[in-house]
């Protein structure tokens, strides 16, 4: 089997150039074709076309010599493969300096956006997940790191090849063939290469292909080439030593050198027998980003100033003293000290913000399995441990969970003796709820790591290594349960710690860390796949260190209290309350995935009058609590049971029947503490204080707002829109369904419609996060007694409804 080598369409004319690459190649390996083989056509229209878009003076661009370019070696190795130049905010910037306005009609490249597609992980690039309406900043930095490649490779390519860094009124078809790749001189472009992100993951990938060597061999570093100057032969050619794999690359996609006329002439014509490609490649890069030879900087080294921000990894040394380790993009910053004095500590355990206040918490286990919080105020101290109630016997072991069970509060795992895993769900307020089983044999696993979302459904899940070496990944359900398991790899026996990072490279996956005895730290990167590819030590001296972690996800405030009833059943996943009109009170458990499971009986001779009010954990015990307003207008509070249900009611308070609504779970002024706000028979609404005990603040019944008389249901939705802060939903008398945004200080924020046309439901509230993707959603139940769900997007949006029910028009109370 024969292949040709790549040709270059359009290298003739001075400053822009339309590269094109033959989609796959093949030669017999030990082949050379020769330079002088290679042939290429011209268009006259495009070279026009390509003039006018990269004009040197148009660009800010005139350079007059090129004394330093040398066509052996136009860019080194080092710099052509350094993926970490730039960061996708330092691209886009980049691309907003180069073009101050688009002309109109058009979309230049700083404002382009395309849907990318996935691609699977190979030899060359570590694989892409797709995803809608990515900028072409984000699509080439996070191909630069999947490829290994140079951001700026990349996008002194695009303006080489089409002038789109800099271009004006780019039409659409320049994006489709940005780079050229999968277009042969002979034949039209390969429809799969068509497109913007087609164009830029099939380059960068051709790129490593062509570094290789395996499957390129003409032009092949260490030798002497005869290469061109020109198509045409009779221009004739030179021996060029190509020095490194990264400018046989460039000659393999371009095949000419410029001509001592090119060369004279900067950006502009040289003479007949010139050609531009690689002369042009090197004056964009040196103009832009200076040197080809020397290594470009890196990614500016982070600095760690808050244990709220996401990018470090927490560790507790020999001495007690506990470090961060900042990273950005597998580049490290330095460490900073966050306590000392924790000399008898095995572990720390990054729990997220564990009791609500907006700081990051961590859970520090010592030699006898004891359990102390360990608190932050914000910034990079860290309290003296305090002693975790709860019973912490026979603990032999804990691990991170993250929010385990999908009830926005993060969790513990532990194990005992006898292998049992045991999940210990968060209260939300500092405290842990007993310990469910929900696993045995953890005693065979060496090594835990937990509370990262690996296999990128938007659930924590947790990797473990078995005594045979083996590395399985357990994929959360998000309801405190399992998926199935997956082996991830086999060979890990001789590391003594494998931990997550969270994304250590910056490609948008998590990624695994691990050293052996000799603690060399190893970069195990994620790919879509769910599994990881070893990329090298990162690392050293990190056996000296008896607990690490990650520092998970970003905190940036408080936390808002969920919407809705919650789990009542014990059984996860958010449950319904509901009152027919013969006065039966059931619980309708949720499954957690927008359905219901079985029901159970609450309670029965309640009145079909009676109001259903969620409050939220109104007690602080950790269990979502029920309050009733009764016929005789007394507030009666049921308080949850570990294991689901409720205790006896306790009356605390009268002459609440007057009240038209009542709405439960809020906390109104930023205390912790759940409140209940009442609308009054003139549109006034009053605010009840709850004291997080189970009872009432002084000063109840203050007056919040008015103006409700428009509203004929109101209800309390948790962080609607995502912006950190309660909503309250209300449906208008006109249909019309609104959002008032609560500040979490006191106050409304301005309200919003977010749909019409409601009128024609009987009930409508919100169960909290019913689908268990951490986003807060919206039933409806319509006269005929159909329910459905109104799945929320977690930015103020609805999906399409999803019918959930029948039967719900005997239902008097819903809540």
């Amino acid at each position: 089997m024969s292949r040709r080598a790549p040709r270059s369409r359009n290298t003739l004319k001075g400053p822009q150039l339309f590269t094109c690459f033959l989609a796959a190649f093949a030669v017999v390996l030990s082949t050379v074709i020769p330079a002088g083989a290679a042939t290429a056509s011209v268009s006259s229209t495009a070279v026009s076309a390509a003039r006018a878009a990269s004009d040197p003076v148009s660009t800010g661009l005139a350079k007059t010599t090129l004394a330093g370019f040398t066509p052996g070696n136009i860019i080194s190795n080092a710099v052509f493969t350094n993926k970490n130049t730039m960061t996708e905010a330092q691209i886009q910037t980049f691309f907003n300096s180069k073009v101050a306005k688009c002309q109109s009609g058009y979309v230049c490249l700083k404002d382009f956006k395309i849907t990318s597609v996935t691609r699977p992980a190979d030899a060359y690039c570590s694989g892409y997940t797709g995803a809608a309406n990515e900028s072409a900043a984000r699509i080439i930095y996070r191909v630069a790191q999947s490829c290994n490649i140079n951001p700026r490779v990349l996008i002194v390519m695009l303006q080489k090849e089409q002038g789109l860094v800099t271009h004006t009124w780019p039409s659409a078809w320049r994006y489709n063939i940005a780079l050229g790749q999968g277009c042969p001189d002979t034949a039209p472009c390969d429809p799969n290469y068509v497109g913007f992100f087609h164009q830029i993951y099939g380059a960068a990938r051709q790129m490593q292909i062509y570094m290789e060597g395996k499957w390129f061999q003409w032009y092949a570093p260490g030798n002497t080439w005869n290469i061109l100057y020109n198509p045409n032969a009779s221009c004739g050619s030179a021996p060029v030593y190509v020095a490194n794999a990264a400018t046989a690359a460039l000659y393999y996609y371009t095949p000419y050198q410029p001509n001592a006329a090119a060369l004279r002439a900067g950006y502009g014509e040289g003479n007949s027998c010139s050609a531009y490609g690689n002369r042009n490649f090197y004056n964009y890069f040196t103009d832009w980003f200076g040197s080809t030879q020397s290594q470009q900087p890196a990614v500016t080294p982070p600095v760690l100033k808050s244990v709220n921000t996401t990018n470090y990894i927490v560790g507790v040394d020999e001495s007690g003293s506990v470090w961060g380790y900042p990273y950005t993009k597998t580049t490290w910053g330095a460490r900073v000290q966050l306590a000392s004095g924790l000399t008898n500590t095995t572990n720390i355990i990054n729990v997220g913000d564990f009791d609500g206040d907006g700081n990051r918490d961590f859970i520090a286990l010592d030699k006898d399995s004891r359990a102390s919080l360990v608190r932050s105020d914000g910034g990079t101290k860290l309290s003296a441990p305090e002693a975790l109630p709860g019973d912490w016997s026979g603990v032999v072991a804990a691990y991170a969970a993250g929010d385990f069970d999908g009830d926005g509060y993060p969790d513990l795992f532990t194990t005992n003796a006898q292998g049992d895993l045991f999940l210990r769900s968060g209260t939300g307020f500092g405290g842990y709820r007993a310990p469910m089983k929900v696993g045995s044999g953890w005693h065979k696993m060496s090594q835990v790591s937990g509370g990262i979302d690996i296999n990128g459904d938007g659930r924590p899940d947790v990797v473990a290594r078995d005594a045979a070496g083996n590395l399985y990944l357990y994929p959360g359900n998000g309801r405190g349960g399992w998926g199935t398991r997956v082996l991830m790899g086999h060979g890990w026996s001789n590391m003594t710690s494998i931990f997550s990072p969270g994304d250590f490279d910056g490609d948008g996956r998590p990624d695994l860390l691990a050293h052996a005895a000799d603690g060399k730290l190893v970069l195990y990167r994620g790919l879509a796949s769910g599994k990881v590819t070893s990329a090298g030590i990162i690392g050293s001296g990190w056996h000296t260190l008896v607990g690490k972690g990650s520092a998970a996800g970003a905190i940036s405030g408080p936390r808002t209290f969920p919407g809705g009833m919650g789990n009542v059943d014990g059984v996860p996943g958010n449950d319904v309350v509901a009152v027919t009109t013969t006065g039966e009170a059931y619980i309708y458990g949720g499954s957690g995935t927008g359905k219901f499971g079985a029901r159970s009986n609450l309670a029965t001779g309640w009145n079909a009058n009676d109001k259903v009010i969620s409050l939220g954990d109104f007690n602080g015990d950790g269990y979502p609590d029920l309050g009733r307003i009764d016929a005789a207008g007394a507030f009666q509070f049921y308080a949850g049971k570990a294991g689901g249900g409720f205790a006896a009611p306790q009356q605390i308070g009268h002459g609440w029947g007057g009240f038209t609504r009542a709405i439960g779970g809020l906390d109104y002024d930023g205390d912790r503490f759940t409140d209940v706000a009442v609308l009054t028979d003139d549109g006034r609404m009053l605010l009840y204080r709850g004291n997080g005990r189970g009872g009432w603040s002084p000063g109840g019944g203050t007056q919040i707002s008015h103006g409700w008389t428009i509203a004929d249901e109101v209800f309390y939705a948790g962080d609607f829109d995502g912006d950190g802060r309660g909503d309250i939903i209300a449906r208008l008398t006109d249909g019309t369904l609104r959002q008032y945004p609560l500040t979490g200080r006191g106050a409304f924020g301005a309200a919003t419609q977010i749909g019409h046309g409601w009128d024609v439901f009987s009930t409508v509230f919100s169960p909290g996060d019913f689908t268990s993707d951490g986003k807060s959603d919206i039933v409806a139940v319509d006269t005929d007694g159909v329910m459905y769900l109104y799945a929320g997007t977690g930015t103020g949006k609805m999906q399409a409804r999803v019918k959930i029910g029948t039967g719900w028009k005997m239902m008097s109370v819903i809540g």
